[in-house]
């Protein structure tokens, strides 16, 4: 089995949460419950994506990187409906570590994604995150994320954005 390095695994999941936003309760052992729920359902999906595997050739359920581990692109299904998370990224403004660069929507056959490209820091590199939204159902969305180092963006944008288009959840038998 291959094995990731943890720290990329952390700074994806720190990502994630930074850049999404969850509904807040007023009792803390519930928001945990609800928390740690909420992330079971997300990473138990299996979602299919259109793949480079000459790219990304490590593989770990819906997650995929390079072979230095330094870009990687994450599939998810998140509860939550489309139109909630279109109105968190009309919202959603820089944050100190996270720039916004752009945001909008990609056109493809019958669904509609929505886009938030971000650019970060990490170890003295500059890296570009994109947040992709799929429509898929009345209270779940697909998520697809990218990250990648900002030198890279003009080859692997293409991938990101062909992943996005491409993903669909398995159905469990």
């Amino acid at each position: 089995m291959i094995k990731l390095n943890k720290k990329y695994l952390i700074v994806i999941i720190a990502m994630l949460f930074t850049s999404i936003g969850f509904a807040q309760e007023d009792d803390v052992i519930e928001e945990e419950i609800e928390i740690k729920e909420t992330i079971n359902s997300m990473f138990s999906s299996v979602i299919e994506m259109d793949i480079d595997k000459s790219i990304f050739p490590i593989t770990q359920g819906n997650t995929h990187f390079s072979e230095d581990q330094k870009s990687g692109i994450l599939a998810m299904l998140v509860p939550s409906s489309f139109e909630n998370l279109e109105k968190d990224l009309e919202n959603e403004q820089s944050k100190e570590g996270i720039k916004t660069l752009s945001k909008g929507a990609l056109k493809t056959d019958g669904n509609r994604i929505l886009f938030l490209k971000q650019s970060m820091d990490r170890d003295g590199q500059t890296y570009y995150m994109f947040i992709f939204a799929k429509e898929h159902a009345k209270d779940a969305t697909i998520m697809v994320t990218a990250f990648y180092e900002a030198e890279k963006d003009e080859d692997y944008k293409k991938y990101a954005e062909k992943a996005a288009k491409s993903a669909k959840l398995v159905e469990k038998e």
